[in-house]
């Protein structure tokens, strides 16, 4: 793969941050949109106390760097070496060491980087970009790589589950009372009443059975892999702020995936977002299985119903006519209930098997990927902090060994220099990422371009 160094000097980019300030150069300088296919190294390079700090460029299409390295040949911005000495060719890089900053992919996404102050440079750049849109147009290809690479969440809510479970329950109410005001006087006032409760218990059923189609097919795989390309691309609260619309939060996957992200985003705590996702999907299990008995309820409704109106026949008419009604009114009832105890059975199983797949999904796919961006590489900080420990044990054994040679003066002022360390020791520890990574090759072995800092 091709290379190109573009190097920078520290003095001028200012004391601190700079390496954060070279990447806000480079965005500004080359878009992001040109950078698809490029692998960012950087670190400081060369010998001596002042080094220059250096940017590397990998790509497989040379035109990329060319194009890169005639932007920054034109550029005047502060901070950028005199045009001499401006650029490291791929010779001179193989002699160098360098950390990963990040990969930037075909569609032009950054991946692969775990610095939070490069993210912020990138989707600075990237602001940038699009509000300067207008004033200069790119070609038609690019936006719609662009388009693929945002997330596509549900939009809006289905109607069938637009509707309030007040509102379903009213219209299988009236629906029942229509269809038993209709045979009333065909085959009487107590076959009614079981039609009208059957009927009842059938219009809701299907509405439920409605209601879980559409909770299926907006917690598929794809809308999953939509929420992975948000999480890739947006930090947690931006996250949370667009599963929050009304279209997400009609998916039962999505609402657990908003709870995972609540705590995460919080306390940065992957047992307790498991944790809530876990009461949440106990609740939903309840509200499902309450819709389910609701139909079985009308089921036993049906038999119920045929019993009181063989009591009501023998109160009014006498008990030969109650027995000459029992066997139609017995058949009525089995014919009315067992279709709908079969029906809730039936919907429990569907409400079953949508919430394990719901579970297996965010178990096996979504945790993983909540883990990976929670997870901050320590081992830089670790390395500091143990340095920092040496030097103060080193300087401690230095001071017992001047101690005995009565040097006053020199023990003194390393008193003052030891308990200048351990004050910087605690500040150190603070900082969890480091902003600028520089990988140190060991000696008697060959320098190569490195992935890992």
């Amino acid at each position: 793969m091709a290379q190109i160094g573009i190097l920078f000097d520290t003095q001028k980019l200012g004391s601190g941050f700079y390496g954060y300030t070279a990447f806000r150069i480079l965005f500004s300088v080359a878009p992001p949109s040109d950078l698809g296919g490029c692998q960012l190294y950087h670190g400081e390079v060369g010998e001596g106390r002042s080094r220059p700090y250096c940017i590397a460029l990998e790509s497989d299409d040379t035109s990329v760097l060319s194009r890169v390295k005639l932007l920054f040949a034109k550029s005047m911005a502060r901070g950028l070496l005199p045009l001499g000495s401006r650029f490291l060719d791929e010779a001179a890089l193989q002699e160098e060491v360098l950390a990963l900053a990040a990969r930037i992919d075909e569609s032009g996404e950054m991946t692969d980087c775990h610095s939070r102050w490069l993210q912020e440079a990138w989707q600075r750049a990237r602001g940038q970009s699009a509000l300067a849109a207008p004033e200069q147009p790119r070609p038609q290809a690019k936006p719609a790589a662009d388009s693929r690479a945002h997330a596509k969440l549900p939009s809006r809510v289905p109607h069938a589950l637009g509707w309030s479970r007040l509102g379903q329950r009213a219209i299988a109410l009236l629906g029942a009372v229509s269809v038993g005001g209709a045979l009333l006087p065909w085959i009487g006032w107590a076959s009614a009443i079981c039609a009208m409760v059957f009927i009842a218990g059938v219009i809701q059923g299907t509405q439920l059975r409605i209601r879980l189609w559409a909770e299926e097919s907006l917690s598929s795989e794809d809308v999953l892999v939509e929420a992975q390309k948000l999480l890739s691309t947006k930090p947690l609260h931006e996250v949370c702020d667009k599963l929050q619309a009304p279209g997400p939060q009609a998916s039962p996957l999505l609402r657990r995936v908003l709870a995972t992200c609540r705590v995460s985003s919080s306390s940065a705590d992957l047992a307790a977002a498991c944790h809530l996702a876990e009461q949440q999907a106990l609740a939903e299990e309840e509200a499902l299985d309450a819709d389910t008995r609701e139909i079985q309820m009308f089921a036993w409704s049906c038999s119920a119903t045929a019993l009181l109106s063989l009591a009501i026949v023998w109160s009014l008419h006498g008990a030969a006519a109650a027995l000459a009604l029992a066997p139609r009114m017995a058949l009525l009832g089995l014919a009315t209930s067992l279709p709908l105890h079969l029906m809730g059975g039936l919907l429990r199983f569907a409400a079953m098997r949508l919430q394990a797949r719901v579970r297996m999904r965010i178990a096996h796919t979504w945790l993983p990927a909540l883990r990976k961006v929670l997870s901050t590489p320590k081992t830089q900080t670790d390395s500091l902090e143990q340095a920092l420990n040496r030097l103060a044990g080193e300087m401690q054994a230095m001071r017992a060994s001047l101690e005995l040679r009565r040097d006053e003066d020199f023990v003194e002022t390393l008193a003052e220099l030891r308990s200048s360390v351990d004050e910087l020791i605690p500040v150190l520890a603070g900082f969890r990422e480091p902003f600028v990574l520089q990988a140190v090759p060991a000696s008697g072995r060959a320098k190569v371009m490195s992935a890992t800092a």
